[in-house]
């Protein structure tokens, strides 16, 4: 089944320039406007604005991109379930997945997964969540690894698998004068009165993240306005940044991990998100897939 100019269209589509599509697509800028060029006198309208350095979708380019995702969702489908059928334990999986966390989380079930189906290959992509769902949406990918909250509500259009529930922590330098609190407690992550924390020095997630919402209603409710030291949308620098002394943070629970550096507390209001794998709906999901899902369930 060759859907090849499908394909190609959806290439300018994405790239919205014809050199970049023609790059991506191993072939000849001259080859693929021709035969844009040859698709629209088949169609009696223009699929593109012609734009200075863009090309950009007209309502009857929209149609065809929409009609031309559908079709090769058939053919991916379809594809699986001959796999299946089959037997045959070769194919391809695309996935995304956020930086840092969720990046290690496909490390390590990609070595599981490797073992019993040497034969698949992946084509991943690093975004953060509101891009990954933008993608499966699209459908440019199959699956995406992310996460969903009261912050963040869950896209109709999409199925999820939930993994593991992941809460919201506090991380404070072992030398801060109120490291003892965690240290004397039986709690494995005890609490903490905000108050205490009001004048602290603030090591923040970027503003206009999932995770920052979920902060700023946890100061806001103690009535804090913080000192911010830094914003940064890595937790990997927030985390280093507590273990150097520099202040406090807020950070996945995922990141607790045992180290005479920090101290760790569960603020309140509790704020939480499920980490999940999301996919559209009515996708067919193969036995090679269904393994890789029960790896990042047990994993996660």
């Amino acid at each position: 089944m060759d859907l090849s100019q499908l394909e190609n269209i959806i290439a300018i589509a994405e790239e919205k320039n014809i050199a970049r599509a023609a790059e991506r697509k191993f072939l000849t800028q001259s080859a693929l406007n021709q035969q844009l060029l040859r698709l629209e006198k088949e169609l009696g309208t223009p699929l593109f604005e012609r734009k200075y350095h863009s090309l950009e979708l007209t309502p009857a380019g929209n149609a065809y991109i929409m009609t031309a995702r559908e079709m090769l969702k058939m053919k991916d489908d379809t594809y699986k379930i001959i796999q299946d059928i089959a037997r045959n334990d070769a194919g391809e999986i695309s996935i995304a997945f956020t930086p840092e966390k969720g990046a290690i989380f496909f490390a390590d079930v990609y070595t599981a997964f490797r073992e019993k189906y040497p034969k698949f290959t992946f084509r991943t992509y690093e975004a953060r969540v509101p891009r990954i769902m933008q993608l499966l949406l699209k459908q440019e990918i199959t699956y995406g690894l992310i996460t969903y909250s009261e912050h963040n509500i869950k896209e109709s259009r999409l199925d999820y698998i939930d993994l593991a529930r992941e809460y919201l922590i506090l991380a404070m330098p072992a030398s801060h004068p109120l490291a003892y609190l965690a240290r004397e407690s039986n709690d494995e992550l005890p609490s903490i009165d905000m108050s205490l924390l009001k004048d602290e020095q603030y090591i923040l997630a970027s503003k206009n993240t999932n995770i920052r919402s979920m902060i700023d209603y946890i100061l806001n409710t103690h009535n804090i306005s913080p000192n911010i030291l830094i914003e940064t949308g890595s937790s990997i620098t927030q985390f280093n940044m507590v273990r150097n002394g520099l202040g406090i943070a807020f950070l996945p629970q995922s990141y607790a991990t045992p180290t005479d550096g920090i101290v760790y507390f569960l603020p309140e209001p509790h704020q939480s998100w499920m980490r999940a794998i999301a996919y559209k709906k009515g996708t067919y999901i193969s036995k090679a897939e269904k393994y890789l899902i029960e790896l990042f369930k047990e994993l996660i």
